[in-house]
């Protein structure tokens, strides 16, 4: 679930941490809805609706794009190692955001994303720098892991665990939990949702719902 902060990645869905497998080759992946966040200050922010675009442009790349209220981003993962008995797969996932707010400014994405499945069992983690310039900010890291289940083709439960450094002088580094789900509905579509609470930092509460619709030669589920 990608936090609101405006320098935040918009992650794997419905999870903060992201996960290193690409879009199918010539295959959509289109997802829309809304996402919140509650502080220990007492103010909360929301983004509603969002929509988000990924693409698989080759095999093994993704190219995506994803909009809301507090940002643009655009980004492409390649996959470097595809997994195997004895090693995960690997993916690096480049990005730029832009913040959608007056003096909006820069920040670039640098992580590394890996995966390894066993049975119905998928771990996936990784992280990376955020180089963050501008009055007041700094560049910061992000490291985070998930575990999800698989229950049925296309739906699956899973807890991550995340931190997250300051992107300004004046804020505090962010550890938090979340607990999410993928519903499949039929072949093509599904609902994500995720929801959480941070065991340190400013950040009280936040979740994530979202549709999503998938579409191409190699969409179905």
């Amino acid at each position: 679930m990608p936090v609101l902060d405006a320098s935040a990645s918009v992650a794997g869905p419905p999870y903060v941490t992201d996960d290193p497998v690409p879009t199918n080759y010539r295959s959509w992946e289109i997802y829309t809805g809304v996402q919140y966040e509650n502080e220990v200050t007492g103010n909360a922010d929301a983004s509603a609706p969002f929509a988000e675009f990924n693409y698989g442009a080759m095999p093994n790349v993704q190219t995506s794009a994803s909009f809301s209220s507090a940002q643009t981003e655009l980004g492409i993962k390649m996959r470097f190692v595809q997994e195997s008995a004895g090693s995960p797969q690997i993916s690096f996932y480049p990005s730029v955001q832009i913040a959608a707010m007056p003096g909006a400014h820069v920040v670039t994405l640098l992580p590394v994303w890996m995966q390894k499945s066993y049975g119905p069992w998928t771990a996936f983690g990784g992280g990376g720098i955020y180089l963050n310039a501008g009055p007041g900010r700094r560049d910061y890291t992000f490291v985070g892991g998930a575990l999800q289940r698989t229950l049925s083709p296309g739906t699956t439960i899973g807890v991550e665990l995340y931190h997250q450094g300051a992107d300004a002088l004046a804020d505090r580094d962010t550890t938090a939990t979340n607990v999410g789900a993928i519903f499949a509905v039929g072949a093509y579509h599904a609902i994500l949702f995720s929801c959480g609470r941070a065991l340190h930092g400013d950040e009280a509460f936040s979740a994530y719902g979202s549709y999503e619709f998938a579409l191409g030669p190699s969409a179905r589920r």
